[in-house]
């Protein structure tokens, strides 16, 4: 069986000690806001375009930072290996679940029992 590579953006917004995760329709596990590329589209126009979709919010320019490149394994995809380039820092707005997203959940950063 070959395993696929999916190449993706990642958005870590903390507020209060705690880490925002979404959930996205018709999946059981929580994430970072975040997703695909589209034709053309570089990392930083990715996020943004991400986080306006699924948050319905922006990103506010003087906190976002790029963390770097995370590899694991999808959590929704089988044999799919994701390689993400994650950024971090605070939204304009606050944050709406799109129609795309089924919930989100702000989890305490020491919090491991979220599977995040």
């Amino acid at each position: 069986m070959t395993q696929s590579v999916l190449y993706v953006v990642a958005y870590a917004v903390i507020n209060s000690q705690q880490l925002l995760t979404v959930r996205k329709k018709n999946t059981q596990k929580f994430m970072f806001p975040g997703g695909k590329f589209q034709p053309g589209e570089d990392a930083e126009a990715a996020i943004h375009r991400e986080v306006r979709e699924e948050l319905s919010c922006d990103i506010d320019p003087s906190t976002f930072k790029t963390l770097g490149m995370f590899t694991t394994m999808a959590a929704n995809e089988a044999d799919t290996q994701l390689v993400a380039t994650v950024f971090q820092g605070d939204l304009i707005g606050t944050p709406m679940a799109s129609s795309e997203i089924a919930e989100l959940r702000w989890i305490p950063i020491m919090a491991q029992e979220y599977g995040v």
